[in-house]
């Protein structure tokens, strides 16, 4: 907020005055002293218009011997003068006969710990939020969500800027998975609220929940594939649930967006048939099959090798590019917006374009990834290190 205390102007300037130096005296319209009422008002304007027969006479008056004539500098260049001084004098701190103009910056002030907790105990939440220069897809304010004694979200604020791929990073059972459940609807907070393209969920009627669910795909932490049906019948699932595409135009998306993530060689295979990284791969297809405008990623990376979850990586961002690519080609409304939630620190030097990182249900600092991986803050520091020495411990 910008407080401003305006002062008062110094005195006017003016030019020379044919009054003082008694030259045409009787004849200059700024002398004021023997004019009555309806003149003196035109005297202290400005300027007075004045004929070419009475302009001659009065340079012939001022003189009358040939001399230079002074230029009186019009009121209204005085009076930018003297604006342009008070204003030079404002800034450089000085005043005379008033106060100076000056601009306060007030930054917010930090938000108390939650009830029952000591600010000690949230020493390293600095609230800090680079600026990531995009909207926020979905937005968390204020969120408050407990399950019988345990507190899980504490006040959260947290936003994931659209056509970005964020991460949500942070120690075990400190409520990155509720985080998800909030945002489709599964769960609606105790206190505050969480928005999608600025719609309330926990306000919106059961028909638009269902609608806005539309617009996010889910990748579960094991794929959470149907055992009953084979890998093509799995992907094609939501367009049979929720649209009422042909099957010609059903299989084209289902084998494009499997030919994406490698597998369109194994569609008749069952569940119980893939190994774990196909079975996510798998999910990641089914994730994508309605074009949604949110992708969710529920530690896709959980029981994957180094090499795989590397691979799976660049496949985050590579369909990403693609489907940036898309919804700029087609003029859509929202740009596509990745969220992963992982513990894999290598995942979100790779991957990562914002960082969100969570502790104690409250943000302790977010930014685009450049900025979190150089932040000076001692938990996030050690955190994205993976180092044993810091405010993070076993407790």
């Amino acid at each position: 907020m910008k407080r401003l205390n305006i002062g008062g102007r110094g005195p006017k300037n003016g030019g020379d005055n044919p009054r003082e130096s008694g030259v045409g005296a009787e004849n200059d319209p700024r002398n004021i002293g023997d004019q009555n009422e309806e003149n003196s008002a035109s005297a202290r304007g400005a300027e007075v218009e004045l004929s070419p027969q009475e302009r001659e006479e009065q340079i012939k008056s001022a003189a009358p011997d040939g001399g230079e004539i002074q230029q009186t500098p019009s009121m209204e260049q005085s009076r930018r003068e003297e604006e342009g001084q008070s204003e030079s004098a404002a800034q450089e701190g000085e005043s005379s006969g008033g106060s100076r103009v000056s601009v306060v910056d007030e930054s917010p002030p930090r938000p108390g710990p939650p009830n029952g907790v000591s600010d000690d105990e949230y020493k390293w939440h600095t609230y800090k939020v680079y600026p990531s220069g995009r909207p926020d897809a979905v937005e968390f304010i204020d969120t408050y969500k407990s399950f019988g004694r345990s507190h899980i979200l504490r006040g959260l604020n947290m936003g994931l800027p659209e056509g970005m791929v964020s991460m949500i990073l942070g120690p075990s059972g400190t409520g990155k998975s509720v985080c998800i459940k909030h945002m489709v609807g599964l769960l609606y907070p105790d206190k505050g609220d969480c928005l999608v393209h600025g719609q309330s969920v926990p306000n919106m009627a059961d028909d638009d929940l269902f609608d806005m669910r539309k617009k996010f795909g889910l990748l579960f932490q094991d794929g959470a594939l149907f055992g009953s049906m084979n890998l093509y019948d799995n992907v094609a699932f939501p367009l049979r649930q929720h649209t009422e595409k042909g099957e010609d135009e059903v299989e084209d998306i289902v084998m494009r967006r499997l030919n994406e993530v490698g597998l369109a060689s194994a569609l008749g295979k069952m569940p119980n048939e893939l190994s774990g990284g196909m079975r996510k791969r798998a999910g990641f297809a089914r994730a994508l099959v309605l074009e949604p405008d949110i992708v969710l990623f529920d530690e896709p990376d959980s029981g994957l090798d180094p090499v795989r979850t590397a691979l799976l990586g660049e496949l985050i961002l590579e369909i990403h590019r693609d489907m940036m690519d898309e919804a700029k080609e087609k003029q859509k409304e929202h740009l596509p917006t990745f969220c992963v939630i992982t513990h894999d620190i290598m995942s979100a030097r790779r991957v990562a374009d914002y960082i969100n990182v969570l502790w104690k249900g409250r943000i302790v600092e977010a930014g685009p990834a450049e900025d979190m991986l150089n932040s000076e803050n001692p938990f996030i520091r050690q955190f994205l290190s993976g180092e044993s020495q810091g405010p993070l411990t076993m407790d």
